[in-house]
């Protein structure tokens, strides 16, 4: 847990995390980008992964074999899962919504 008197906000740090995960980029390149030491960006990416549930990197890379769940483990995280998605599709509905609702501002614009 970050101290109070922390350079980076919690908030960078996991959108720094996020980023590197999400487009495959290096924790190094990234790191050096922002000017950031490396270990930290890579404690950084650490921390999110395990906040999250994600595999580790060297269990992603198959260089250490995940460890098994149990059925009741697994249960939860199915469920967890499809919370998770039902919440992302419910978002994904609004923003297409959003969309059409700009589409039809646009055309009443375009005929004015």
């Amino acid at each position: 847990m970050p101290s109070n008197n922390s350079k980076y906000s919690q908030e960078m740090r996991e959108e720094t995390a996020k980023f590197i995960l999400e487009n495959g980029r290096s924790a190094t390149s990234v790191a050096e980008e922002l000017g950031i030491d490396v270990n930290t960006v890579c404690r950084w990416v650490r921390d999110y992964r395990r906040k999250h549930g994600m595999p580790s990197y060297a269990e992603e890379k198959g260089i250490v074999k995940a460890k098994e769940l149990s059925d009741s483990e697994q249960k939860l995280k199915i469920k967890e899962l499809e919370r998770a998605l039902k919440k992302k599709e419910k978002e994904l509905q609004e923003e297409k919504e959003k969309v059409e609702i700009l589409k039809k501002s646009l055309h009443i614009f375009m005929q004015a």
